[in-house]
């Protein structure tokens, strides 16, 4: 990993290097040597490289900032090998070592202000004749506070040599931060930027330079104008977000803001580290104004996002991790190719499928991606033009000027076309709108006129309606009278009904005086239930069984009439007490006495059945549907049924039921029940209770006797369906053993 983020730190400072050529001051010729070099006062108009023999030596002390201190065993760096020997040492030294140079003051030069400009890559001190005139970043000999102190911009020192004759100029300079060497070998040789450049030139020149605004003030106005437009747009787009064109172009906006000031960031001056972390958010910008831009033009064009822009995008995302997190470089260069030249490519295809099929808005865009090579070409054409009329015309600078011109009016006409696009588009919406308006407004003065032609009719009928009205409320109250005698009728017959079907039923108290812990929770859904439960004693064995039939209501009583009478005769008469045995003999029976196999008759019932032998603490249990939980120590222990169901609709009439067996112990409780608990729909959002919370209730009411249980159960689900209807017959029968 630590090569892969040296490839990426060469990569975007070699990037903003080039993006930034236009604005950062002339760099300094890179350190050269020669003979001892004099300086005058017109030599240093426009600033002067230091020329002359420069003295390298590695270690630390500060008598060697002293003129007297004789240097003439150093190393030298002179001539054409002065640049690559400097190279060499920023690479290879670790900890600190110092440069001099001397130079010549003539009188014309001795007491006037001058500069010193200095670009260093890394953390520096700088004497003039032995004195400590400049800090740059911060230098510590233990390496723990180092920090580098290079900016784009390098800011001059002002100074005065009051004598003329030979001055010492002297750097000390530190290598000894890991991290920041890291920088200083990347930033320096890596890509050709100059680690250490001096130049002395007249303080005049210098101020004029750092007053010079022009390239700055361009930057920060084309930022003011990208950032204006990008929150107009957005603030449109938080009014209708319907329309995300005004979202994009904010965004595309937004990311040229930042580009842009991020450049002057930059040229305001920045230490390497923070100038490294501005070119990478950089370079990330620029990369995504094309995909905005390009999502743009997809929504304007197309009111939507086509597959090739997610290509596009993921094809931008495995250059970046090819080029900076593997060794692959190749592949990841090759990638962001392809990249520029596909969106290049699909960019044009908009364009003139959109002016071919007259898109509207077409010939807006085209009209501003026109304008700057137009406009560009026409300054030339003038420049000519005035050239052979004798007018001399930005002769020096005429490559600049249109260079420049095409640059800003390249930026500016785009969003200037999307800006009238959108305006125009905005104008539309509100002319559509007032159209609507106005036609929503003759709407309701018809309706109006609509209303009182209606009120006129009904004035007028008003009479008739209330003759026909007495009429008809004496038929429906003859007629209510006669419903209310028929449902009177039914109700009665229904409560005949219940009090036979409650005769059917086996007597609690004689169920509680056989099995003393047990309780029966039964609560039919209407009059008569479709639930009901039988009782039987044979022998040494106990015979209980839970049963739910189809529907419930009348239909439902019927059947578990049916069903009560043929479990009496079963297991009373035929003296069977098999658990699985009267299953099957009571499915005959039903099947028989419906004449399922010969009628599309599928009405039935489920049941859970089960046989206690109390004397040897034994449970023989079969089910149709119906399970039968067991719960010891806490625990629940489901016996799961047959899935059949007695009577009704059966694919294989011929299966057999299955009997368990199971061993009981003191204090086990067994529970059978019909699926009405678990169903009902209640609680504080109205859903289905379910067996889960049903199972929970059941184990969290195990250190209460089953009477109790009973009354804990009932008010449960009473709370639970609150004034809610209940959807099903209710049966629980709770048995400790």
């Amino acid at each position: 990993m630590k090569g892969s983020s040296n490839r990426v730190n060469i990569f975007f400072l070699a990037i903003l290097r080039l993006a930034l050529a236009w604005i950062m001051i002339p760099d300094s010729t890179s350190l050269t040597a020669g003979s001892l070099d004099t300086l005058h006062w017109d030599k240093l108009k426009k600033g002067h490289d230091l020329l002359g023999h420069w003295y390298f030596k590695m270690g630390d002390s500060l008598a060697w900032a002293s003129p007297s201190y004789d240097d003439s065993q150093w190393n030298t760096l002179i001539g054409d090998s002065a640049q690559e020997a400097a190279d060499s040492i920023y690479k290879e030294f670790y900890g600190v070592a110092w440069f001099r140079t001397h130079i010549w003051i003539d009188s014309s030069v001795a007491s006037k202000m001058l500069a010193l400009s200095s670009n260093i890559i890394g953390a520096c001190e700088i004497y003039i004749d032995g004195k400590l005139v400049r800090t740059i970043g911060t230098l510590a000999v233990d390496g723990k506070t180092e920090k580098s102190g290079f900016t784009i911009k390098a800011t001059p020192y002002p100074f005065t040599l009051d004598q003329e004759g030979e001055h010492l100029l002297a750097f000390r300079i530190s290598n000894l931060s890991e991290k920041e060497k890291t920088y200083y070998i990347n930033f320096g040789s890596n890509i050709g930027v100059i680690e250490f450049a001096a130049e002395i030139s007249q303080l005049e020149t210098e101020i004029e330079h750092l007053v010079d605004f022009s390239q700055e003030s361009k930057i920060l106005i084309l930022s003011g104008i990208f950032i204006t437009l990008s929150l107009f747009h957005f603030v449109m787009f938080l009014y209708y977000r319907k329309n995300r064109t005004n979202l994009y172009y904010s965004l595309f906006t937004a990311l040229l803001f930042f580009i842009f000031f991020g450049a002057y960031l930059i040229i305001r001056g920045a230490d390497l580290q923070t100038t490294q972390q501005l070119a990478l958010l950089e370079i990330c910008a620029v990369f995504l104004v094309p995909m905005f831009f390009l999502a743009l033009l997809y929504q304007v064009f197309y009111k939507r996002l086509l597959l090739i822009y997610w290509i596009l995008l993921t094809v931008l995302l495995a250059a970046g991790y090819f080029l900076f997190f593997t060794e692959n470089e190749g592949l990841g260069l090759s990638l962001l190719i392809g990249f520029i030249i596909t969106i290049i490519v699909e960019t044009i295809r908009i364009f003139i499928r959109a002016f071919v099929k007259k898109k509207d808005g077409a010939g807006i865009f085209l009209l501003g991606i026109f304008i700057p090579p137009l406009g560009t070409f026409g300054l030339w054409i003038i420049r000519e033009i005035l050239g052979k009329m004798g007018y001399a015309v930005w002769e020096k600078n005429m490559d600049e000027v249109l260079g420049q011109f095409f640059g800003y009016s390249l930026l500016l006409s785009v969003s200037v076309s999307m800006t009238i696009y959108l305006a125009r588009d905005f104008a539309r919406m509100n002319k559509k709108l007032q159209q609507q308006l106005r036609e929503i407004k003759q709407l309701f003065e018809k309706t109006i006129v609509q209303e009182s032609e209606r009120k006129r009719i009904l004035e007028n009928q008003k009479s008739e309606l209330e003759r026909k009205v007495t009429l008809r409320t004496a038929e429906v109250m003859h007629q209510k009278a006669e419903i209310e005698l028929k449902n009177r009728d039914i109700v009665d017959n229904l409560n005949y009904a219940r009090r036979i079907q409650s005769a059917i039923l086996p007597e609690i108290k004689l169920i509680y005086e056989t099995l003393q812990d047990s309780f029966i929770l039964y609560k039919p859904k209407d009059i008569v239930s479709g639930d009901f439960y039988t009782f039987s004693q044979k022998e040494n064995r106990v015979i209980i069984a839970a049963a739910d039939c189809t529907g419930h209501g009348v239909t439902g009583a019927f059947m578990s009439m049916i069903g009560s009478s043929h479990l009496n005769q079963i297991i009373n008469e035929r003296g069977i007490t098999q658990p699985a045995q009267i299953l099957n003999h009571l499915n005959t029976g039903i099947a028989s006495a419906l004449k399922q196999n010969e009628t599309e008759v599928n009405d039935g019932m489920d049941i859970a059945l089960c046989s206690f032998h109390l004397d040897e603490l034994r449970l023989e249990y079969a089910g149709a549907n119906r399970p039968l939980w067991l719960i010891r120590n806490g625990e629940l222990t489901e016996i799961k049924p047959d899935k059949l169901p007695i009577g009704g609709f059966r694919i294989n009439r011929d299966a057999v039921f299955t009997n368990h067996e199971l061993k009981l112990q003191k204090g086990d409780a067994i529970y059978l029940f019909t699926d009405g608990f678990a169903d009902q729909f209640g609680g504080t959002f109205g859903k289905k209770m379910l067996s889960k919370r049903f199972r929970e209730l059941l184990i969290s009411l195990q250190s209460i006797p089953m009477s109790d249980q009973e009354k804990k159960l009932e008010q449960f689900f009473n709370e639970w369906k609150n004034s809610m209807e209940q959807v099903d017959d209710v049966l629980v029968i709770g048995i400790r053993v």
